[in-house]
């Protein structure tokens, strides 16, 4: 039999994943890499098998060398077309084995650094950075976020696919149902800070600032912070808030700016990733400096907008599915490199 032949009969086959992950939903960290597993969820739709590892909690150096046996063990039997691994150092356990193609994702600071709280990098991340972009170099393909992460990444195998938004669960409501579910004030501002206030990187500090800044130009507003919900929950905190901030000093492809886009609300957010991109052509939003006074001006505007945005339209092309069917290309591209 050919190789022609045997590619034709494999196309009714359903195309086989093995997914490698540190991050993924679960009863006690359900804000945990749920875009990894909207992801899977869009791609198992899509017609496809998937099949995930993603160790138990633990010793970090275990979970790895965990992870990398399983993909060995696994991959053996022949079963899967491709093993996809998320973030630097899964990628890694991914490529510890040589009989199936590997589809590298990396989602930000494995790229880019990890920044400190005094704007630095960190020596861990520096070290993630060059396993990284060494990784880049010896699979089949790369999956990055942005086009800054491409230039970071190097190499000819990269594709920018950003992450895609669940269109069916994020979604706009009326805001004074939302409110009435959270038992929220319904003639007060609110705006939301979507992610954990402690790390350094999300410059928590500047969005408190932007809202000290607010309150002086005569503008009484409640800064609400999302952290650590399902997303069933975040859904409702988003379409509940007037406006959401994202004060960040770096990002790759912020998933929260684009739930908030998915639900028509407006975003005002620092100049990171790709998020002019995401939502620098909506009335309603702003790209503003990483300055207080600059936030707070664009905050102000944004609750004037009292008008749903047209952000669900704007990002459309970022809808899972659509999303599903980018990384299948990718996957077809490569499956038969053994």
């Amino acid at each position: 039999m050919s190789f022609s032949d045997s590619k034709l009969q494999d196309t009714d086959k359903p195309l086989r994943v093995l997914m490698v992950t540190g991050i993924y939903p679960t009863e006690h960290k359900p804000h945990s890499g749920t875009f990894i597993k909207s992801q899977v969820d869009s791609l198992i739709t899509a017609g496809l098998e998937v099949e995930l590892i993603h160790p138990k909690p633990g010793p970090v150096p275990i979970r790895y060398a965990t992870a990398a046996l399983q993909v060995f063990l696994k991959t053996l039997t022949g079963h899967f077309e491709v093993v996809h691994g998320h973030y630097g150092l899964w990628c890694l356990a991914a490529r510890l084995q040589w009989t199936t193609p590997v589809v590298a994702s990396f989602l930000g600071s494995d790229l880019l650094g990890v920044v400190t709280a005094d704007g630095s990098t960190s020596k861990k991340g520096a070290l993630v950075v060059q396993i990284s972009r060494w990784l880049c170099h010896l699979v089949n393909a790369v999956t990055v976020k942005t086009e800054q992460m491409k230039k970071a990444a190097s190499g000819n195998k990269i594709f920018v696919i950003p992450d895609g938004v669940d269109f069916e669960l994020f979604h706009p409501m009326p805001r004074a149902e939302a409110r009435a579910a959270l038992g929220w004030n319904q003639d007060r501002y609110y705006i939301l800070f979507g992610n954990d206030p402690k790390r350094p990187v999300k410059n928590f500090p500047l969005a408190q600032t932007a809202i000290e800044r607010l309150h002086a130009r005569g503008v009484s507003t409640e800064l609400v912070v999302a952290n650590g919900l399902p997303q069933t929950t975040l859904v409702l905190y988003i379409n509940a808030s007037n406006a959401l901030i994202l004060p960040s000093i770096c990002e790759g492809s912020p998933n929260i700016v684009k739930e908030a886009m998915a639900c028509n609300v407006p975003v005002v957010a620092t100049n990171v990733g790709d998020v002019a991109q995401v939502i620098g052509h909506t009335k309603g939003c702003s790209v503003c400096l990483s300055d207080p006074d600059s936030l707070a001006a664009a905050l102000e505007e944004a609750l004037r907008h009292t008008e749903p945005t047209t952000g669900r339209i704007d990002i459309k092309h970022l809808e899972n599915a659509i999303v599903a069917r980018q990384i299948i290309a990718v996957y077809e591209q490569i499956k038969y490199k053994r």
